[in-house]
């Protein structure tokens, strides 16, 4: 496959497997297991449970926003380096280097705390697909979301990694429609997230699991009917070349409290980045990511 970058023309082999391509272009999405190990999951969750639960002595470098039923931090890895394994995780990488030609940018590292709340007589949970703030009319694609297949290649320049910290049984957290990251149709107002046509699916979950999605695929969260709190870790990455969705990131003032390699995966940057090729070095070698 080549890309076109000005006079120059860039082999890129794709870091997907045939099955891994066909399966995200029918669904949308790839379920990638055990992607942290159940130690750094107990970190995390420590860490970030005492932010949630003490806002004034988290530091200042990241924001804690608590409510009743919700919480969320952000930017994670400038608050604590560990989370730089949400972020920079190889098994996940790779199959979002695949989907945006080895060229990904981080622009938005988050965890979410969700609560059970009793529910209101009638509400139901609600599906959206991410717009980056605007909504193009009906006939135009959104060329900040954009999802393409073709020639055996995929492209698609706005990903979600999601990262449970905790187990998620069926009918909890995340859920979607499959398929629809395709679809040109809006979502119609007269049907909901269980309608008979195209019922939204769940996932059953172990803590340290990643969902790989398009953003835009019609997705959303169940409501949480565990005694236990969700935890998940939103990592969103667009295609580096021409993308800066988010201008926060990286934080200039704070660039000492993350590694050279989340600078770079948080920079604009239109060549493949460092922490790309050592991934796809330790491909070739048929090496194990971590």
């Amino acid at each position: 496959m080549l890309i076109r970058g000005g006079d120059s023309a860039i082999n890129l082999p794709s870091t997907l497997t045939e099955e891994e391509k066909w399966y995200f272009d029918l669904h949308g999405y790839l379920i990638l297991r055990q992607v942290i190990t159940p130690d750094e999951v107990l970190q995390m969750l420590k860490i970030a449970n005492n932010w949630l639960e003490h806002p004034d002595q988290a530091p200042e470098s990241i924001k804690v926003m608590v409510e009743e039923y919700r919480g969320v931090i952000n930017p994670l890895p400038y608050g604590h380096r560990i989370f730089e394994r949400t972020s920079l995780n190889q098994k996940a990488l790779r199959i979002v280097m695949g989907l945006m030609w080895n060229r990904p940018r981080l622009f938005n590292c988050a965890l979410v705390q969700q609560k059970r709340k009793p529910i209101p007589k009638g509400e139901e949970e609600k599906l959206h697909r991410d717009t980056s703030g605007f909504d193009f009319p009906d006939g135009f694609r959104n060329p900040h979301n954009d999802y393409q297949a073709g020639n055996g290649q995929i492209y698609s320049n706005y990903v979600n990694t999601a990262i449970t910290l905790v187990d998620v049984p069926k009918d909890n957290g995340f859920t979607c429609i499959p398929g629809t990251h395709k679809s040109q149709i809006d979502f119609p107002d007269t049907i909901g997230i269980d309608n008979e046509w195209a019922p939204a699916e769940t996932f059953e979950l172990t803590a340290g699991d990643c969902l790989v999605f398009s953003s835009r695929l019609m997705h959303g969260a169940r409501f949480w009917k565990m005694g236990y709190p969700r935890m998940v870790i939103f990592n969103r990455y667009q295609f580096s070349f021409y993308f800066n969705e988010n201008y926060n990131l990286p934080i200039e003032k704070y660039k000492h409290l993350i590694s050279a390699d989340q600078y770079e995966l948080e920079s604009v940057q239109r060549g493949e980045k460092a922490f790309a090729k050592h991934i796809l070095k330790k491909l070739d070698k048929g090496e194990e990511l971590c």
